[in-house]
């Protein structure tokens, strides 16, 4: 009669714990939530996007929700895109190398919105899969005329050599490889050696959280530049696997 009346009480020890961590945890979301919220200083879309993925990491997802938006790129070599672009990065159109450079950023500031693979934005419930679009690039009229299409082998051979900062290139940053030849194993979809980047084209940049990777051991799927025409297409085609798009248009 004893030991049963001591594990009631351990049971009933434990009830108040759960509790006040519920309530811990439950205000830390709050105020993190208030102070996101205040957009001191003029929070750019991007650092919201970032505020609100780290909110529902720190607080297990119990309080916020995601607040990303697509942004709209015009890569210009002078000229103009279409109305909807809502940033535009001015490149001298006969260097490829500043084409490569401004979609390389593009691709780092998405990396970053969503955690650079260090935080859970997703689910562990069911299989899911969570595409994020941060970013549809477009070429102006100048641009195409001087550089019709970049090879993704000299896209990534780029990311490869390149140092986005003073510690490491985009390619270490992007995808933790040095070496064009590791990335195999991450790029499940696009294809470096056949794929090229046509500039009369629009592209997304993609990223995402999937709860039905395997075989592969990572949830955080890495930075991707498709053909946005074809994004539908190369994501995840399993109709027993959800798939929802997270970011506002």
């Amino acid at each position: 009669m004893k030991i049963w009346n001591k594990n009631r009480r351990g049971g009933d020890a434990v009830t108040p714990q759960l509790v006040v961590l519920i309530v811990l945890i439950a205000g830390f979301g709050i105020l993190l939530y208030l102070l996101f919220r205040l957009n001191l200083g003029g929070v750019t879309n991007k650092e919201i996007c970032h505020n609100s993925v780290v909110l529902i990491d720190k607080t297990l997802g119990v309080t916020g929700t995601l607040d990303c938006k697509t942004n709209y790129l015009c890569i210009s070599g002078g000229g103009d895109c279409e109305a909807t672009a809502s940033e535009k990065i001015k490149i001298n159109p006969e260097n490829k190398e500043e084409i490569m450079k401004a979609i390389a950023d593009t691709m780092s500031g998405c990396w970053w919105m969503f955690g650079e693979g260090k935080l859970n934005y997703g689910t562990t419930e069911g299989r899911s899969v969570k595409y994020a679009i941060c970013s549809i690039i477009e070429f102006d009229g100048k641009v195409q005329e001087k550089i019709p299409e970049i090879s993704y082998t000299e896209f990534y051979d780029y990311l490869e050599k390149t140092q986005k900062d003073k510690s490491q290139t985009y390619l270490e940053y992007l995808y933790g490889v040095n070496k064009v030849s590791s990335l195999r194993y991450y790029l499940i979809k696009i294809n470096v050696d056949q794929d090229e980047i046509q500039t009369n084209q629009k592209y997304s940049i993609i990223t995402g959280f999937d709860d039905n990777i395997s075989p592969y051991p990572d949830t955080v799927l890495k930075v991707y530049i498709i053909p946005t025409l074809e994004t539908s297409l190369r994501i995840i085609q399993d109709n027993l696997v959800s798939k929802e798009f997270i970011t506002k248009a």
